[in-house]
């Protein structure tokens, strides 16, 4: 899906329509003023998968996996 750009007077008359647009597709909205970005809106992270958190408490984990596995 392409990046998604509009211009600051529709973000003023309408933030709650971009900011959904930013969570239903999970992409940033690149605000233009003076037809150049100015800012980026994006969604906050979303919720990680099961296998995001495994991977991350075996990272953190790891010396105790280790020591266990002797």
């Amino acid at each position: 899906m392409a990046a998604l750009t509009i211009d600051l007077a529709e973000v003023e008359a309408d933030f709650s329509r971009v900011a959904a647009e930013a969570s239903r597709t999970g992409n940033p909205v690149t605000v233009l003023k003076n037809n150049e970005p100015w800012v980026i809106t994006q969604p906050a992270k979303a919720e990680a998968s099961a296998v995001d958190v495994a991977v991350d408490f075996m990272d953190e984990y790891a010396d105790v996996f280790e020591e266990l596995a002797k």
